[in-house]
């Protein structure tokens, strides 16, 4: 099956670093491409008409349309303009895409005027994978990392980050954080089973990337086991990754931030574009009509 991709386009920088990746990431591949711009009604730029505000993304949106057609002709592509909140008419997009792709940090006349936290809000509550690539992204070659955490959202990213390895012919790093819990400070004192407990997240590890390499005998999978804080771990990760990817379960409604402080710490700081990959069991959060 043809993957689909949504891509959000508004003209800034980091909507243009978004387009970037996905017409990199599509070479040599099978990709149907939806770029999409968000008119909220009722709002223009600061100095604009009102009137004027619906033909600035529309001129956006047809100098994206140009583009990929004229560096991936190759491409199938569509073009749509959305009106209504943008959160909620990107995760409407969601629902029937196989990957959704924002920018973040743009700068310029419409930097932050409609899609500020947009990208948060997204990764929290799509029905698909989110991409979220920083306005200075250049493309290089570099590991497809997956932060690992044992939990209800490790197949998903886990499955995602394999299948972009594979897709690049790129090496897989399965990075999974562990910590003393304080309960067990507490309880143990000053004698805490360190290397005890080390060893059981390596295990733990060890397992994740087993089913990996099971999965993909081709693949080349790293196992690192770090200590500290996951979000710190994975966004020291991002410095030399080429994609780093997590799990979030998402939840609230759409309009709220909430990610879970892993996914959400690491798109506060991210180095490289982050892929959230949603829950598969998760609860669609309404969407007013």
């Amino acid at each position: 099956m043809v993957e689909r991709v949504v891509v959000a386009i508004d003209g800034g920088p980091a909507s243009t670093a978004a387009l970037d990746w996905a017409l990199e990431r599509a070479k040599g591949q099978p990709v149907n491409l939806e770029l999409t711009t968000v008119v909220e009604l009722g709002w223009a730029p600061a100095g604009r008409p009102d009137d004027d505000f619906q033909p600035v993304y529309e001129r956006a949106l047809a100098d994206a349309t140009r583009r990929v057609e004229h560096e991936a002709p190759n491409v199938k592509k569509t073009s749509y303009v959305r009106r209504g909140v943008p959160a909620d008419e990107l995760v409407r997009a969601s629902e029937s895409a196989d990957l959704l792709v924002i920018g973040t940090n743009k700068t310029g006349v419409l930097a932050g005027a409609v899609y500020g936290t947009l990208p948060l809000r997204l990764a929290a509550h799509s029905r698909c994978p989110v991409v979220v690539v920083p306005a200075t992204w250049k493309p290089k070659a570099g590991s497809i990392v997956a932060g690992f955490a044992d939990d209800a959202t490790a197949a998903g990213a886990l499955a995602f980050a394999a299948g972009e390895a594979v897709r690049r012919g790129r090496v897989l790093d399965v990075v999974h954080a562990w910590s003393i819990p304080a309960t067990i400070a507490v309880e143990y004192g000053a004698v805490i089973p360190f290397a005890e407990l080390r060893e059981a997240h390596s295990a733990i590890l060890a397992e994740a990337a087993g089913r990996v390499r099971a999965a993909h005998p081709g693949l080349e999978v790293r196992d690192v086991l770090e200590q500290g804080p996951a979000a710190m771990v994975l966004v020291g990760a991002s410095g030399e990754a080429e994609l780093v990817v997590v799990g979030t379960h998402g939840r609230g409604a759409v309009g709220s931030l909430f990610l879970g402080s892993v996914s959400h710490d690491v798109l506060l700081n991210l180095k490289c574009p982050v892929a959230v990959i949603p829950r598969p069991d998760r609860v669609p959060d309404p969407v007013e009509p």
